[in-house]
């Protein structure tokens, strides 16, 4: 009966002490992580590991294609400024660079006390109705000591007509 009350006895301590009932605890990854919100809400494509998201292109109109950065860490009070650049890794880019343009070529800046920010990148018209489609893929660069690119999240695709 001893035995039984202190196995109890060490099982209820155990429990007591795993419980961290600290509601002030706040995830902080040290330096700042930043990631593709839509990488966030799209599967991955098929042999991928980012998502590749169809845009809509003609012969008589390019696009405009909005992303968000997020930030995923505690907010700064200055400027966060992340670099975003085609992945030209294999299979990754297979567009022309001349067939689309990144904002700011490529220079994402989070304002302070912000977890969002926006990039554009404009697609141009397609060169015919059969033309071949074509992936551009962002990467965020990972060269930088202020952040960190998300390892999940850190790519994103767009498929167009060229």
């Amino acid at each position: 009966m001893k035995k039984i009350i202190a196995v109890l006895s060490a099982v209820a301590l155990l429990g007591l002490y795993a419980c961290n009932n600290d509601i002030n605890r706040v995830f902080d990854p040290g330096t700042p992580l930043v990631e593709f919100q839509p990488a966030v809400l799209n599967a991955n494509s098929v042999g991928r590991t980012y998502p590749l998201i169809s845009v809509t292109n003609s012969v008589t109109a390019g696009n405009t294609i909005t992303t968000q950065l997020n930030l995923v860490g505690r907010q700064r009070a200055t400027d966060l400024t992340v670099q975003v650049r085609p992945d030209i890794g294999t299979n990754a880019t297979t567009a022309l660079a001349s067939s689309y343009t990144l904002s700011n070529g490529g220079t994402v800046v989070f304002a302070p006390n912000s977890s969002t920010a926006a990039m554009t990148i404009s697609v141009g018209r397609a060169t015919g109705a059969t033309a071949p489609i074509a992936n551009i893929v962002l990467l965020i660069d990972s060269t930088s000591t202020d952040y960190k690119p998300s390892r999940n999240y850190m790519r994103v695709g767009y498929s167009f007509r060229q």
